[in-house]
């Protein structure tokens, strides 16, 4: 299947003075990589949506991220247990028998979302075990290729503003090989990189780069825990989404690199406050700033 991306040519909107961009009118002018954004890891895998425990990560669905304030989401695609068909590609976490969702209505439903929100820029990171074609089919279907942002690698990113504007607010990256026939789809370890993730103890976790291209601005705090089966832990999820962990593990991590994370990425997210630690560190401009008054938001 052909899919031709419409223009990428800036459309410039009509913006009034003081609207919000991914929810403050002080991230518009910053550029993508100066923002850090709320992120689920697994963001399909909720017990709610059916999952078996030992697949989940979380016990409220996508949509309920969204409406917490999450911007940022990883999911894993998969053909389910039947057939490895286009209209057969899910999101699924491990095994399809463990649960598993029609990808292209899920993020049908994150178009619906962005469209309710259009003055948010969104990323999605894929963990891939399907062809590019078939990520290109749930694009299209859903509707979201016509949000695709294309970046070259090596330029600078674009403010958030300009990317609402244009309405190119989706950045897509992938874990898989650049491919030009796809230029959406970003090497998310040529854009950037990652630290660790699923460490046994909260003292296991550090700032250090597990994977990925650290000379890049885009990067992931990953920040959850594994039993030791492997499985997500969510009996310490409270102790690491905590705000006070969570937002000093960010400073200390934005100290030693030299640049804010780009996402601080969570599984049970309904225990912490995540999305209000990516708030107070969006009103810093640097680690060592006087930390602002907590936001009163509740993330849940």
């Amino acid at each position: 299947m052909l899919i031709i991306l419409s223009s990428i040519g800036v459309f410039h909107q009509d913006r009034l003075p003081g609207e919000p961009c991914n929810g403050s009118p002080d991230n518009c002018d910053k550029a993508y990589t100066d923002v850090t954004y709320p992120e689920t890891h697994n963001s399909h895998s909720s017990l709610d949506e059916n999952y078996n425990y030992l697949a989940a990560n979380h016990r409220l669905n996508l949509s309920q991220q969204w409406d917490a304030g999450y911007r940022a989401f990883m999911l894993d695609i998969h053909h389910s247990r039947y057939s490895e068909s286009l209209d057969n590609t899910s999101f699924c976490h491990g095994e399809c028998v463990l649960g598993s969702q029609d990808a292209v209505e899920l993020l049908s439903l994150l178009h619906q979302k962005m469209n309710s929100s259009t003055r948010d820029v969104v990323t999605i990171l894929f963990e891939i075990y399907v062809p590019y074609s078939h990520i290109e089919y749930i694009l299209n279907m859903s509707g979201l290729i016509d949000k695709v942002h294309i970046q070259t690698l090596g330029e600078h990113w674009p403010t958030i503003g300009s990317m609402v504007d244009s309405q190119r607010n989706l950045v897509v990256f992938i874990e898989g090989d650049f491919d030009a026939q796809y230029p959406y789809l970003h090497n998310f370890v040529e854009h950037g990189w990652t630290t660790n993730y699923g460490e046994g103890n909260p003292e296991d976790m550090t700032c250090d780069v597990h994977r990925g291209d650290s000379t890049q601005p885009v990067w992931h705090m990953n920040n959850w825990l594994s039993v030791e089966r492997g499985t997500s832990d969510w009996t310490r999820a409270p102790v690491v989404n905590d705000y006070d962990f969570l937002l000093n593990r960010s400073l200390d991590c934005w100290e030693y690199h030299g640049t804010r994370p780009t996402f601080v990425a969570v599984d049970w997210w309904t225990d912490g406050d995540a999305v209000n630690v990516t708030r107070t560190l969006n009103e810093m401009n640097h680690w060592s700033d006087e930390v602002p008054l907590r936001a009163t938001t509740d993330s849940r």
